[in-house]
C-alpha cells in the first residue's frame, strides 16, 4: 500500500514538473525575443529535472538553450547544447522538424567559428529532413542558410539563386522571422554587389519584419546593416546617427558581436567623413577593443587591426600603424584558403604599408613594397574566377580604378614638381629624391595594373589553382552540356562525388601545406584513370566531382572502386602519412530534370558511404 502511494505521488510530481515546463517554456519563447539573460534564468531552473520530462520536451529545452546560446555568441556552447539535443532525437519514432532546427543551429555554429565546410554539411542534413517533411518555413531557413555559405565562399551566382527561392518560399508563409531573415541576407549579398537601393529596401523589410514579430534584437542587427550602408554610401552624418541610436537602444542581452561591430562601424564613420576625426575615431576603436576580447568570432579581431592600422597611419603614428599591419598580415598568412575578401584585405595592407614607408621618408622601404604589390596583384587576380563577379561589380571596380588612377597621376604631378625645386646636395640625396620619383610612379603604375587585372576578370579562368584540375566553374559548365546531350540523346550518364575522409584532421594535425599536397596528389591519381570523354574536377574544399558521360551505373561503380582503391594503395611520400581514403557516392541519370538534382543524389550516396564507415563506394542499386 505504502508503495503504491509513493508510485502515486512521484507519477503525480512528474505530472507537474511535465504541466509547470509547458509554462515556462511559453514564457521562456516570448521573453528571449527581449531579453536573453531573464529567458536563460527561467529555462535553465529546469537542467537538473530534464530526466522527469518528455523526450519532445527534453528538445525543445535543448533547441531554446541553443537559440539562446547562439543569440549571446557562445558558439562552442551551442554546438555542444545541439549535440546533445540530436543524440536524443535517435529516440523518437518519426522524423521531426526539430532535427533540422537543431541541425541548422549546430551549423551556424560551425560557421560562426570560421568551418564552413561543416556548417554545410549540417544545413544540407537540415535542409533534406525539412524536404522530406514539406515545411516551407524550414526549407526556406535551410536555403537562406547554403546561400550565406556560397556567398562567404564568392559563389555569388549560387547564392543569388537559393537565397531568391529562400526569399519566394518565405514569402508564402505567416512566419515574419523567416522572412526577415530572407531579407536581411539578401540585404548583405546586394549589398555586396553594388546594389544600393535594393540592398537598403531589403534591410528596411527585415527590420520591419522583425520588428512584426517581436524580436527586437534581429531588428536592431537590421537597423546595423542599414547604418553600415549609409556608411558605404559615404553618407557618414545618417551613418553616426543610426550607430549612436543602437547604442541608445543598447541593453545588457546587446552581444558584444553587436556592440564591437558598432563601435567600429562609428570609428570607421569618423575616419571617413568630410571632416575627417582621427582623434573621435580612435576613441570609438578602444571602445570596440573592450568587446573584442568577449567575441568568438573569428573575423571580428582582423577586422580590429585592419581599422586600428588606418586610423593609426592617419593619427601619424607610423611605428605603430606598422605593428598592427604586420599582425594582419600574419593573421591572413594563417589562412591558405583565403577568401576573395580577404585577398582584397591583403592587397590593402601591403598598400597602406607602402604608404607608411613613404609617410617616413624610408624611400626605398616603401618601393620594395609597392613592387610587391603590383606582382601580389597580378597573382591574386590572374587565377580569379568569374563566376562570383557581375556585370556591376566590374564596372564600379574599373571606374574607381580609374578615380584613383587620376589621382594617383595628379600626385605625381606634385612630386615632380617637388623635384625640380630641390637642391640635389649631394649623391646620398639624388639617391632618395630619384627612389621617390619612382615610388610616384609605382603608384600609378599599381593602379594600372590593376584596371588591367579588372579586365581579365572578364575571361572566366577554368583551372583550379591548386589541382591544376578543372575548377568548379568549368566543370558545371562541361557536365551540364553532357548532361543535356545525354537527355536529348537518351544516353546513361553518372556522376561521382569524391570526398577526401577525415580531410579536416590532416589539415589540424599537419598544417593546411601537408591538406594542399593531399588534394594534389589526389587530383592527379583520380586525372590519371580518366577517359578522354571524363570531366573531372575540383568541387570545392576537398570534393571531387566525376561526370561520366555514355556511362551505366555498374560501369560508374567500377570506375568509383578503382579510384577508391588506387588512392587506398598508394604510398604518400609525406612524412606521418601512411595512408588516404576516400568516399565516393555514384548517380546514374534516370529522370531528373536537371543537373542539380542528379549531383544531390550523389552527394546523398556519398553521405551513406561516409556514414557506414569511410573508404567506401555507395551507389543506389535501384538505377
Amino acid at each position: 500500500m505504502l508503495y503504491c502511494l509513493i508510485f502515486t505521488a512521484v507519477a503525480a510530481q512528474q505530472q507537474d514538473n511535465i504541466q509547470l515546463f509547458d509554462q515556462i517554456i511559453e514564457q521562456v519563447k516570448i521573453l528571449k525575443k527581449t531579453d536573453l539573460t531573464s529567458s536563460l534564468k527561467q529555462l535553465t531552473v529546469f537542467e537538473n529535472q530534464l530526466s522527469a520530462l518528455t523526450i519532445e520536451q527534453n528538445l525543445l529545452y535543448f533547441k531554446l538553450l541553443c537559440e539562446i546560446q547562439i543569440a549571446q555568441n557562445k558558439y562552442s556552447a551551442a554546438k555542444e547544447t545541439a549535440n546533445q539535443g540530436l543524440n536524443i532525437t535517435k529516440q523518437l519514432a518519426s522524423p521531426s522538424l526539430i532535427i533540422s532546427e537543431l541541425l541548422y543551429l549546430k551549423g551556424f555554429a560551425f560557421e560562426s567559428l570560421g568551418d564552413l565546410n561543416q556548417a554545410a554539411k549540417e544545413y544540407k542534413k537540415g535542409l533534406e529532413v525539412a524536404e522530406s517533411l514539406h515545411s516551407k518555413v524550414q526549407i526556406a531557413a535551410g536555403l537562406i542558410n547554403l546561400g550565406t555559405i556560397a556567398y562567404l565562399r564568392d559563389d555569388l551566382k549560387r547564392a543569388l539563386i537559393l537565397l531568391n527561392d529562400a526569399y519566394n518560399i518565405a514569402g508564402k508563409t505567416d512566419d515574419e522571422k523567416i522572412k526577415g531573415t530572407a531579407n536581411s541576407v539578401l540585404g548583405i549579398l546586394y549589398s555586396h554587389l553594388q546594389q544600393d537601393e535594393q540592398s537598403m529596401a531589403y534591410y528596411q523589410q527585415s527590420y520591419l519584419h522583425f520588428k512584426a514579430a517581436g524580436m527586437l534584437l534581429s531588428a536592431h542587427n537590421s537597423l546595423h546593416n542599414i547604418a553600415s550602408k549609409h556608411a558605404s554610401n559615404k553618407n557618414y552624418a545618417q551613418a553616426i546617427n543610426v550607430f549612436k541610436q543602437l547604442i541608445a537602444e543598447s541593453n545588457k542581452d546587446t552581444t558584444n558581436d553587436s556592440m564591437f561591430a558598432v563601435y567600429s562601424g562609428l570609428a570607421w564613420a569618423y575616419i571617413k567623413q568630410d571632416k575627417s576625426n582621427p582623434e573621435a575615431a580612435y576613441q570609438y576603436l578602444l571602445k570596440a577593443k573592450e568587446h573584442l576580447q568577449f567575441t568568438e568570432k573569428i573575423d571580428d579581431k582582423l577586422k580590429f587591426y585592419i581599422d586600428e592600422a588606418y586610423i593609426l597611419a592617419e593619427l601619424k603614428r607610423f611605428d605603430e600603424a606598422l605593428g598592427s599591419i604586420e599582425t594582419v598580415i600574419k593573421i591572413l598568412a594563417l589562412r591558405p584558403d583565403m577568401s576573395k575578401a580577404n585577398k582584397e584585405d591583403y592587397l590593402r595592407m601591403i598598400a597602406l604599408n607602402a604608404n607608411v614607408f613613404y609617410q617616413q621618408k624610408k624611400f626605398k622601404q616603401a618601393y620594395d613594397t609597392q613592387s610587391q604589390l603590383i606582382f601580389l596583384t597580378d597573382k591574386v587576380y590572374e587565377n580569379e574566377d568569374n563566376s562570383s563577379i557581375t556585370q556591376v561589380r566590374l564596372k564600379l571596380e574599373a571606374e574607381q580604378a580609374d578615380k584613383q588612377n587620376k589621382l594617383l597621376y595628379n600626385e605625381q604631378a606634385l612630386y615632380e614638381a617637388s623635384l625640380n625645386e630641390v637642391n640635389l646636395e649631394n649623391k646620398i640625396q639624388r639617391h632618395y629624391l630619384i627612389i621617390s620619383a619612382l615610388v610616384a610612379l609605382a603608384f600609378a603604375w599599381v593602379l594600372v595594373k590593376l584596371i588591367q587585372s579588372q579586365q581579365r576578370l572578364k575571361i572566366a579562368s577554368n583551372i583550379d589553382a591548386l589541382t591544376g584540375v578543372a575548377n568548379r566553374r568549368s566543370l558545371m559548365n562541361k557536365s551540364q552540356e553532357a548532361f543535356e546531350l545525354a537527355k536529348m540523346q537518351a544516353n546513361p550518364l553518372s556522376i561521382l562525388m569524391i570526398d577526401v575522409d577525415h580531410f579536416k584532421n590532416i589539415n589540424d594535425s599537419l598544417g593546411h601545406n601537408v591538406g594542399d599536397k593531399v588534394l594534389k596528389q589526389l587530383a592527379l591519381l583520380s586525372s590519371s584513370m580518366m577517359r578522354k570523354s571524363d570531366i573531372f574536377g575540383r568541387f570545392g574544399g576537398e570534393e571531387f566531382m566525376i561526370c561520366l558521360p555514355k556511362t551505366n551505373f555498374k560501369s560508374a561503380m567500377d570506375i568509383g572502386e578503382r579510384i577508391r582503391t588506387c588512392i587506398n594503395e598508394y604510398s604518400w611520400q609525406i612524412k606521418t602519412i601512411d595512408k588516404v581514403t576516400v568516399s565516393i557516392g555514384v548517380a546514374c541519370l534516370a529522370d531528373e530534370s536537371d543537373l542539380v538534382s542528379l549531383i544531390k543524389k550523389a552527394d546523398e550516396q556519398l553521405y551513406k558511404a561516409k556514414e557506414s564507415g569511410r573508404d567506401k563506394v555507395c551507389g543506389d542499386d535501384l538505377y
